[in-house]
């Protein structure tokens, strides 16, 4: 996996529990808004240990990839069914069901 850069990486494996997008690059950047309206909802404590997420948002389909540094963080969206895998590939190859771009109808 790559990061952004190693401030990035760093909070990934060992910060607390965040969440982080891939860029237009392919690497993983650490999305603060994201982080700050899950920790909103999900104020912990949280249990460490990574998570592939796809969030499918409920108004327009789209099929979104994070990493959520915590199982319970992105656990539940307000806007979007969400799905979580253990393994990157896992949740690339469901991804990739969903055509390009990843739009998906039906609710999960």
């Amino acid at each position: 996996m790559e990061f952004c850069n190693p401030f990035d990486e760093q909070l990934a494996r060992q910060g607390p529990a965040g969440v982080f997008m891939l860029d237009p690059e392919g690497a993983w950047r650490f999305e603060a808004n994201w982080s700050r309206d899950a920790w909103q909802r999900s104020p912990g404590p949280h249990d460490l240990g990574w998570r592939f997420v796809l969030l499918r948002d409920r108004h327009t389909g789209f099929v979104q990839l994070a990493l959520a540094t915590s199982p319970n963080l992105l656990a539940e969206h307000p806007r979007s069914d969400v799905r979580q895998f253990a393994a990157l590939e896992e949740a690339l190859a469901e991804r990739e069901r969903f055509g390009r771009p990843p739009l998906c109808r039906e609710a999960w």
